[in-house]
């Protein structure tokens, strides 16, 4: 009687095993995009309601007779806001679009005219603003703290003056233009230019001066410790009842920002969904190697089943495979999925890197050396002006906890066929086969 040599791999172990490299290598990019795109989507919510929109606002929508009379009523609502549990704070801001004009061009922007100690009092603003060049406060009435972006554009540094045009209605209703110019005190950025591309920031009495009604919003910025439980939208009940015959209107931060929310939703339910197809496509080889197996072992089979195996053992022995393929599968996919994740910033700026270098080099190649190396336009995987400069890592372990559930799911239910095939061989069929 001949042995097979059990040294040598058989093609089904060699099947399964690549079937559990498969899942392991899956794992990668599911877990990396599931803790990028939830950092990223964190990241940018934060600084939108932090920074662009508050957790509440409470808007104006009537006219004062004036500036003096309209800070009066907005500084006893914003007094009164803040003594609502749950408020951490309260900043009154007026903003308007105006034509900024600079040193090299001019640019449209958004002048925010907000408290001279928003940078220092707002834990939103001390979170997540880098003052990049100069002060974040205010010295003088006529000071202004402008985007990097924008800053870029105009060519303005610390010490230049930027001079913003906006407009006023006259009494006989013609529209003349207003210019003020402003010194740039500082140079800020959130590190999300889509937000603070065209952010100017002035004092508030000088926006209340320079900014006129029919071009401007006022508003009160309210800032919660909690902007997703039960307790916020207390707050926000609370707001609602004391401003509700006072001409102002309360809004949640999802009202202010939902179609920006909605896309980003949308967004990264088909990144999952794409992957999660490369993991379904990594369980299937599962199902092949179980078969390749049965294949092979039918001889084992019949054996056991003359013996007194029951079907339904000789099934679960084989759904036993399958589903501890896909816990191998998992088990060595998740180290290097994590070291992905944090290591991120570091991997894309490497890929970057090699991508712009060998770029390059074709570039000069295809030019003969015609044209110099600055010639050469970079290669940004993730453009900062639609995502954050820096990808913030997170991660998120009840939603990997699923992902790693649905992995093994997965893998016991492409195992279910193959070993329900196993468990009906007839043994008798078998054995005259092989005798």
């Amino acid at each position: 009687m001949i042995r097979p040599n059990r040294s040598e791999m058989s093609n089904a172990r060699r099947s399964l095993f690549g079937a559990v490299i498969c899942i392991a290598i899956s794992l990668i990019p599911l877990i990396t995009v599931l803790s990028v795109s939830e950092g990223m989507i964190e990241g940018i919510t934060g600084r939108l309601i932090g920074l662009s929109s508050y957790q509440i606002q409470i808007a104006q929508k009537k006219s004062f007779s004036s500036a003096d009379e309209n800070l009066e009523v907005l500084e006893e609502i914003a007094s009164r806001a803040e003594t609502v549990p749950g408020v951490t704070g309260t900043y009154i801001e007026r903003q308007g679009s105006v034509l900024a004009a600079g040193k090299t061009g001019r640019s449209g922007a958004l002048v925010r005219a907000v408290p001279r100690d928003i940078f220092s009092r707002n834990a939103d603003f001390v979170k997540y603003m880098n003052v990049l060049e100069g002060s974040s406060e205010f010295s003088k009435t006529n000071g202004a703290l402008i985007g990097k972006k924008i800053a870029e554009s105009l060519g303005l540094s610390v010490g230049d003056t930027v001079r913003l045009i906006s407009s006023k209605t006259t009494a006989s209703g013609s529209v003349t233009p207003r210019v003020k110019s402003f010194v740039v005190e500082g140079i800020v950025s959130c590190g999300y230019q889509e937000i603070d591309a065209l952010w100017i920031f002035v004092p508030l009495e000088s926006g209340f001066e320079f900014l006129s009604s029919a071009a401007s919003s006022i508003f009160v910025g309210v800032s919660a410790a909690d902007s997703f439980g039960i307790e916020y939208e207390q707050i926000v009940e609370q707001l609602v009842f004391d401003n509700y015959e006072k001409g102002f209107g309360v809004y949640r931060w999802r009202d202010v920002n939902s179609s920006q929310f909605e896309n980003y939703a949308s967004t990264r339910v088909m990144l999952l969904f794409v992957v999660f197809l490369i993991v379904l496509v990594a369980s299937v080889n599962i199902s092949a190697a179980l078969v390749m197996l049965v294949m092979e072992r039918r001889k084992e089979i019949a054996i056991l089943k003359s013996l007194g195996a029951s079907s339904g053992g000789i099934t679960l022995s084989f759904l036993f495979v399958g589903v501890f393929a896909g816990i191998a599968g998992v088990a060595l996919g998740l180290p290097p999925a994590f070291l992905c994740v944090l290591k991120s910033n570091e991997i894309i700026s490497f890929v970057e890197k090699v991508v712009n270098g060998i770029g390059n080099f074709l570039y000069i190649i295809s030019s003969r050396g015609s044209v110099s190396a600055e010639a050469y336009s970079k290669i940004q995987i993730l453009d900062p002006a639609f995502y954050l400069e820096k990808i913030p890592v997170s991660l998120p372990f009840d939603q990997i906890l699923a992902a790693v559930c649905g992995t093994v799911l997965l893998s016991a239910l492409v195992s279910i066929a193959p070993s329900v095939r196993a468990g009906k061989e007839k043994p008798l069929t078998i054995l005259r086969k092989v005798i």
